[in-house]
């Protein structure tokens, strides 16, 4: 074990002493010796802070383990160091919701301990995340109050970090005067505190400045700085942009040749580090170099990386948006409650204050006691009403809350499907047309294509049916139209509706629905149930499968089954099926999509209609749905129109 006395010093040392790299190793190698107290509490938050940016995957479990013996010791400083590592981690792999909470709660541990640099940093990762939704103003707001923070704490290296944040972020909204004033205040800063990494990101934004007025020789120089710097603190991050921009400003200038090293280096980096978004747009860059050299077979193969890259890439950003939302709204609940529970408070207190201005009163002033006894009983009275106002405000809060819940819940819904399961096929259609136009494809190439083109814009408007159907269910309701209507022969309607892709899998479908079975129901209900059940059955089925539509007459109902022989489900999926907030969706024996709402829509017009849905289903053996509807008799038919006619 090292002293402690030397693992304080160590602390103390500045970071422009010597080399991050060389403090980083330093620190390792201390903390592997070091008792489980708060020095290497504070010793693992320094190592974090260090190479975040460089490696973080490398600082993930070092940021885990100062948290996990930060809450140990009960070590209320190093938990709100330990979290705002953790937050700028997660905001580097893009979970932007998980960053955003871990951000907030550091932020209340600073603001109990009145740690300025601390609330400055954590208003600065706020601001970040801000940035990534394109919330470029509210950013700035944030970067600018990070910034009063960092000021008041004298903390001047979180300062310069601010400049440079709000100078990228004016790139953002085009004011490059801006950008110019608040690069140079940090390349100024940052040299006084001989902070490389502040100096490589404010010249960045010059370069990036230069750029946009296409000063290439000024920008050029500028991201060779930038470069260096990178490559000395091993700042993999800032590395990958660097290489990114130098090769944009070769492909602006149509010099290919040199553009296509850099993009490829950067490619590795960004490969190697994962760092999605400066891949990305790196692959689109080499589409480019390669588009305009005439070699299409490498322009194709990295379009097909590019568009792999931005769906999972749009996937994941869609998906965090909306988690990110969602994190504020309950933050932004949370302190709405600690709001109303302090008015509360308050008003409690107040009324206890009262009360024993009251009491005092009545004993020192027993002469005045019929007046006080209709002081009492008026103040009864108010308090009465007020409280029966109170009830109703509560009331009408809760009657809004639920409201609010289930629009929240219908929007993740709605952005869910439109951000991916629409957009997705639609973007791959739109990359694929692009290539046959520029050429990349011949008509000969382009017709194997067709096929597999014509069954996703099958799929397509399937999804979109199925989606204006439940849209119309949320926002306005279903309404239900019963009528009196044979069964087989609207299963035989849907069965001739999936021939063709029914034929295509070899999957045999068979209607054992009996003709004098006739249901009273809405039948467009019905009609979409029978294409949901008989759709799903395809789709999990395995070629040379079959699919059995039956009957069983239960009393006054008939439960109709559908059957397949297909891969079949386990429990905890079936368990998940039928809820909307479990909801999921897999991909066909032949990788076929879904959007996931169709046996939610399928559940609801059952139900609608007076029946129940199930499910009995086992891996490798199938699934068979299974639904009821009230069954009319035919000779009730007949004697229902026969009335009618009289």
């Amino acid at each position: 074990m090292f002293p402690r006395g030397l693992l304080i010093v160590l602390l103390m040392i500045p970071t422009a002493a010597f080399s991050q790299r060389d403090k980083a190793d330093s620190l390792e190698v201390f903390i592997n010796n070091s008792h489980e107290d708060t020095i290497k509490v504070q010793l693992l938050n320094e190592l974090v802070t260090i190479i975040r940016d460089r490696d973080a995957r490398k600082a993930f479990p070092y940021a885990r383990q100062a948290r996990d013996l930060a809450r140990v010791l009960g070590y209320n400083r190093g938990m709100g160091k330990a979290l705002e590592n953790l937050a700028w981690i997660h905001y580097r792999r893009g979970d932007y919701s998980r960053a955003f909470k871990l951000s907030t709660e550091s932020l209340r541990i600073y603001e109990s301990l009145n740690d300025r640099a601390g609330i400055a940093n954590c208003y600065n990762h706020i601001a970040a995340f801000l940035y990534e939704q394109k919330q470029y103003t509210q950013a700035i707001e944030n970067f600018t109050k990070a910034m009063e923070f960092s000021t008041s704490a004298n903390d001047k290296a979180t300062t310069a970090r601010c400049f440079t944040n709000i100078a990228f972020t004016y790139i953002s909204l085009e004011q490059y005067d801006s950008t110019i004033r608040y690069a140079n205040r940090a390349l100024v800063l940052g040299k006084l505190i001989n902070n490389q990494y502040i100096v490589a990101t404010a010249t960045r934004s010059l370069g990036d400045v230069d750029l946009h007025f296409r000063r290439y020789e000024q920008a050029i120089q500028k991201y060779r700085e930038v470069y260096s710097a990178a490559t000395s603190l091993n700042n993999t991050f800032l590395l990958a942009s660097v290489l990114h921009r130098m090769g944009k400003v070769y492909v602006e200038r149509k010099q290919y040749d040199k553009a296509l090293p850099y993009l490829l280096e950067t490619l590795e980096v960004s490969k190697r580090y994962e760092h999605k978004d400066e891949l990305e747009r790196t692959c689109k860059l080499i589409v480019e170099v390669y588009m305009a050299r005439n070699d299409l077979k490498k322009a194709f193969e990295y379009q097909v990386h590019y568009i792999q890259i931005h769906d999972s890439l749009n996937d994941q950003r869609n998906s965090e948006q909306v988690s990110l939302m969602q994190a504020r709204f309950d933050s932004e609940m949370k302190e709405t409650k600690i709001e109303l529970l302090t008015k509360e408070a308050q008003l409690k207190q107040e009324e206890i204050n009262s009360q024993r201005v009251w009491m005092y009163f009545y004993i020192g002033s027993l002469s005045l006691f019929v007046l006080l006894a209709f002081v009492l009983l008026f103040n009864y009275q108010v308090k009465k009403k007020a409280n029966i106002r109170l009830e109703e405000k509560n009331a009408e809060i809760e009657r809004q809350a639920r409201e609010l819940g289930s629009l929240n819940v219908a929007k993740d819904k709605l952005f869910s499907i439109i951000s991916h399961d629409l957009r997705s096929p639609l973007s791959s259609l739109k990359g694929l047309m692009d290539l046959v136009i520029e050429g990349a494809l011949s008509k000969d190439e382009f017709m194997p294509v067709a096929k597999n083109l014509k069954h996703t814009l099958e799929s397509v408007q399937e999804n979109l049916d199925n989606l204006l159907y439940w849209a119309q269910s949320q926002l306005k309701g279903l309404q239900v139209n019963p009528e009196t209507f044979q069964v087989r022969s609207l299963v035989d309607e849907k069965i001739k509706l999936f021939h063709e892709i029914s034929k295509a899998k070899n999957i045999t479908i068979v209607n054992e629905i009996e003709d004098q079975l006739y249901v009273h129901a809405d039948k467009n209900h019905i009609r979409l149930v029978f294409r949901n059940l008989i759709a799903n059955a395809i789709k999990f089925s395995l070629s040379g499968g079959s699919i059995l539509v039956r009957q069983r007459l239960v009393d006054g109902q008939v439960e109709i089954s559908v059957s397949d022989s297909g891969v079949g489900m386990n429990a905890r999926d079936v368990g998940k099926l039928f809820r909307p907030e479990t909801h999921f969706t897999n991909p066909g024996t032949q990788k076929e999509k879904g959007i996931g709402i169709g046996l939610l829509l399928t559940k609801e017009f059952v139900e609608k209609n007076g029946g129940a849905i199930w499910v009995n289903s086992e891996i490798g053996k199938g699934s068979t749905f299974v639904f009821t509807l009230k069954r009319i008799t035919v000779a009730v038919k007949r004697e229902a129109v026969y009335s009618h006619s009289l």
